[in-house]
């Protein structure tokens, strides 16, 4: 972190500095109709207020900034389940040449719950670098690092520190075509060994998105990723006679492998007004976690999932009725279908919001 902050230091010092502050707040109100996403159906009306600050010092050279998240869920009948988030971090922006330059941070996050889920608590530390490189005003490739470590205050048990490596190249075409390939290894290494070689997960990610201009203002997505745990472990505890898994708690990334594929549609009505449709389709097999029946009987070695979803939202710019004020409007539903009967469920969710930048 000391050499981080003393790259910060010289780049600064070095050329003659702007500097501005930034707030910005959102409200949104969600309807969810299965909170939990399961076969047991929990609805709830769930607030979400956020409010961030950034003061970027800028030059001729690198921008540096130094911000700050704030977020808030609150569920208004299962208020256990609500949380706060926060974040405070640093990052710069460092124009080595016309042609490249160095992306640098670190970060502090924290989230707290209520009630049985503050056992759910968690820190995080991330630092990220990345360089990017133009070949030419439409191609252009980036490399970089990010390390996370995530400490579960009442669970050590499932502290990890994951390490990521990534590629990425963008390039568009004179037919209004763009492309974007990339690549990532992760590694996800416990910090609690329990005598357990198992200790350590890998895994390989691959994603492909093409973008295609239809007419004006419109434009087609199509992407397709593809997962690979080229290595895996899972954790699990015991909570009132029951067995609870790491990867039904935290939706780990490594929890399973397989492939997603979507489309999208974007149209711009106006400079003020859009509207984007999404489908998506998924396969996810979780080698490592069992399905049980609701007595607790293994019933099949893994659980596998197959994930249908869509999606509309609509953005609306009301600048022109109070300055930096923004809406949106967004519907989404879920069909899942897995060979564990409590992960078969449909999920609607319904969100209507602003934002507003000070």
């Amino acid at each position: 972190m000391k050499t981080i902050i003393i790259i910060f230091a010289l780049f600064i010092s070095s050329t003659v500095l702007h500097a501005q502050f930034e707030v910005s707040s959102e409200f949104y109100r969600y309807s969810d109709d299965n909170i939990y996403n399961s076969a047991f159906k929990v609805s709830d009306n769930i607030y979400n207020t956020a409010l961030n600050g950034a003061y970027n010092v800028s030059s001729n050279k690198n921008t540096l900034q130094v911000y700050n998240q704030n977020s808030m869920n609150y569920y208004q009948e299962n208020i256990g389940t609500s949380s706060f988030f926060r974040k405070y971090g640093l990052a710069d922006n460092l124009r080595l040449s016309d042609e490249s330059q160095l992306n640098l941070g670190i970060n502090y996050s924290i989230k707290n719950n209520r009630d049985v889920f503050t056992l759910l608590d968690f820190t995080q530390i991330s630092t990220y670098g990345n360089m990017r490189y133009s070949f030419s005003e439409t191609d252009v490739l980036t490399g970089g690092y990010i390390y996370n470590y995530n400490n579960f205050n009442n669970f050590s048990l499932f502290s990890n520190s994951v390490h990521k490596t990534f590629l990425r190249f963008n390039s568009s075409f004179e037919t209004e075509t763009s492309l974007m390939l990339s690549c990532a290894l992760s590694a996800k290494l416990y910090s609690a060994e329990l005598g357990n070689p198992a200790s350590q997960a890998y895994q390989l990610n691959l994603y492909a998105q093409v973008g295609q201009s239809i007419a004006e203002n419109t434009g087609l997505s199509l992407y397709f990723q593809l997962k690979s745990n080229l290595s895996q472990v899972t954790r699990s505890f015991v909570y009132d006679n029951t067995l609870f898994y790491q990867d039904e708690l935290f939706n780990d990334v490594f929890s399973n492998e397989g492939y997603e594929t979507g489309i999208s549609f974007t149209k711009l009505f106006s400079s003020t007004l859009g509207l984007k449709a999404e489908l998506v389709y998924s396969k996810r097999d979780y080698s490592m976690l069992p399905v049980l029946d609701f007595d607790g009987n293994i019933i099949a070695a893994s659980r596998i999932d197959n994930q249908f979803g869509f999606g509309v939202e609509i953005q609306k710019d009301l600048s022109s009725y109070f300055q930096s004020l923004s809406a949106h409007i967004n519907w989404n539903y879920l069909h899942n279908n897995s060979n564990d009967t409590f992960y078969k469920y449909d999920n609607q969710l319904f969100s209507a919001g602003l934002d507003y930048a000070f």
